[in-house]
């Protein structure tokens, strides 16, 4: 269970993983269940939601009370379930549809057990500090390799990660000269964060330059870098997730979820490329 978590009256399985700030409430969750950050699943006092062994809830997804989602099921990025999932079934959307499918190789439920070495060996390990320049806001959780331009403002708040001694040589958090990013915001950054210069972005922002190969039932861990590029401008609770490229000058407005690339200087609610949830 990952730093801001909450779980209240859940039942978890051996091997579930809880992202940041994610919200388990009234829940089962099987054996091998991951659950991306910002996911909220369930509601206090609301009928009890069941999850499968090895599903996948990805990041800022919903699930409404009293579903079922089946063994290994993946609920996309941003998407409001609310009604039963069938087992291997990627969903997507707001409410939920069957996007397609999984054909998986089957070798074994996800493990968590690298994610769990990884934080262990930098429990005495000192935070990252951010360049000169920069400014950070309190309240954060730091645990990030920062590089990049001075004048770098991001409010209260933060939690950040990413580091090339992690999974990923690319792992880390580089933003250019005049960067201002508001509370909250959560980036994931163990495939590589890279954001152009002017870039503004509200609050609640979350990135993840990470994701999981559908095609194995374990789900491994796959490096997905975000670069973001100048000039762009993100409203408030906005979801990136990589790999993926927003060009220069693109605006993303509020509640956006991008899974995909974004030209330059276009607005956009979302992107949904192929089959990718």
């Amino acid at each position: 269970m990952r730093h801001g978590a909450e779980v209240i009256d859940s039942t978890l399985a051996q091997g579930v993983f809880v992202g940041f700030r994610s919200r388990v409430l009234s829940a089962s969750l099987g054996p091998g269940t991951m659950v991306a950050s910002l996911a909220t699943i369930g509601e206090r006092e609301g009928d009890r939601v069941t999850i499968g062994a090895g599903a996948w809830i990805a990041a800022r997804a919903v699930v409404a009370p009293g579903v079922t989602v089946g063994d290994g099921a993946v609920v996309a990025a941003g998407a409001h379930v609310t009604a039963d999932v069938p087992a291997d079934a990627i969903v997507v959307g707001r409410p939920a549809r069957i996007l397609r499918h999984r054909k998986v190789t089957e070798d074994g439920l996800p493990d968590i057990s690298p994610i769990v070495a990884i934080v262990r060996a930098r429990t005495n390990s000192n935070a990252a500090t951010p360049p000169a320049g920069w400014r950070v806001g309190p309240g954060s959780l730091l645990d990030a390799a920062f590089t990049g331009g001075s004048d770098v403002v991001i409010g209260a708040g933060l939690i950040a990660l990413g580091r090339p001694d992690g999974p990923s040589p690319a792992g880390g958090v580089r933003a250019a000269d005049g960067v201002r990013i508001g509370e909250d915001a959560t980036l994931e950054g163990g495939g590589g964060i890279d954001i152009g210069a002017g870039t503004e972005a509200g609050a609640r922002l979350q990135i993840l330059s990470s994701g999981h190969d559908l095609n194995r039932r374990s789900l491994p861990w796959e490096a997905g870098a975000v670069s973001i590029g100048a000039r762009v401008r993100i409203g408030h609770d906005v979801t990136i997730v990589g790999p993926c490229h927003i060009g220069d000058g693109a605006v993303l407005t509020d509640g956006a979820v991008v899974l995909g690339h974004v030209p330059a200087h276009s607005t956009t609610s979302g992107v949904l490329e192929g089959n990718r949830p």
